[in-house]
């Protein structure tokens, strides 16, 4: 599957799923933003300062609730990282149409 077809999985999973709040949909145009930034590497580091500017998310608190209930849904996976200059790493979790199976992104 190549970065469109990956990209637009993602986002038909997002719209379609109604535990999703706006706060994970803003989070969620944030983090894309960044994966097409990063050239959709499979894993690349974000900021949070830089992800709460992008999703006008202004408590820390809610960054990071939302930040965690994407990842038990299985959106992405998100190791987070105690260095000031090293960003927290992302790995978006693209559903496989064909098997039902989520998948990292290759």
């Amino acid at each position: 599957m190549d970065s469109l077809q990956q990209l637009t999985c993602y986002i038909d999973k997002m719209v379609s799923d109604e535990r999703l709040k706006p706060v994970h949909l803003s989070l969620s145009m944030a983090l894309c933003h960044s994966w097409i930034e990063s050239q959709f590497e499979s894993r690349y580091r974000v900021s949070r300062k830089r992800l709460m500017r992008d999703s006008h998310i202004r408590s820390k608190a809610t960054y990071h609730k939302a930040i965690k209930e994407l990842q038990r849904l299985g959106y992405l996976r998100y190791s987070p990282s105690y260095h000031p200059r090293k960003g927290s790493q992302i790995t978006m979790i693209i559903e496989n149409t064909t098997n039902e199976q989520p998948d990292a992104t290759e």
